[in-house]
């Protein structure tokens, strides 16, 4: 088994290149990307690559319309809104289905194993998209107080979506206990 990451960079657009350099590596092996649809975007043209090569790459993306990463660090480590994080919606399973690839998606959490095993069962290159919460808090394993207050900051100063995100939140929060 090999990993591969931006070394904690936040590096965007990293795993599709190194899903396609995995597979030419290691060929007939299994390669799983998984990217957010931020990072996808930019380097999506990779996947007419995996299409040329027969690659045997699966990518699911995480699929929230908002760079989530950039969303985050906005709110918590500066205590602003977010700003500037909306991305254009796409299809990522059309644009997929478009390319040569199989194209899946998925939005039902109940639905996850039969799409991933759907997607596991073809051959070359297969797109899942995983639709997602753009809400749902990226949380570290251990919050600073420093970030809490600046989280906190962040909803006063108008956050757009502060109330869908603190219920993600006091949910998460319950979930824990219970």
């Amino acid at each position: 088994m090999m990993f591969s990451a931006s070394g904690m960079l936040a590096t965007m657009g990293n795993g599709l290149p190194y899903s396609v350099a995995a597979a030419l590596a290691y060929p007939g092996r299994q390669v799983v990307c998984l990217c957010g649809d931020g990072g996808f975007t930019m380097m999506m043209g990779e996947l007419l690559t995996m299409v040329k090569y027969k690659l045997p790459v699966k990518i699911i993306v995480f699929k929230n319309n908002s760079l989530g990463q950039i969303k985050w660090e906005q709110m918590v480590f500066e205590g602003n809104p977010e700003f500037g994080v909306d991305l254009q919606p796409l299809d990522f399973a059309l644009y997929a289905r478009a390319c040569g690839a199989g194209g899946l998606s998925v939005d039902d959490p109940d639905r996850v194993e039969d799409v991933l095993a759907e997607a596991f069962a073809r051959p070359g290159p297969v797109v899942v998209e995983a639709v997602v919460d753009k809400n749902e808090p990226l949380m570290p394993g251990h919050v600073t107080m420093d970030q809490a207050w600046k989280f906190a900051e962040s909803m006063v100063r108008g956050e757009k979506d502060r109330w869908a995100i603190l219920k993600n939140v006091v949910s998460q929060q319950i979930r824990e206990v219970v």
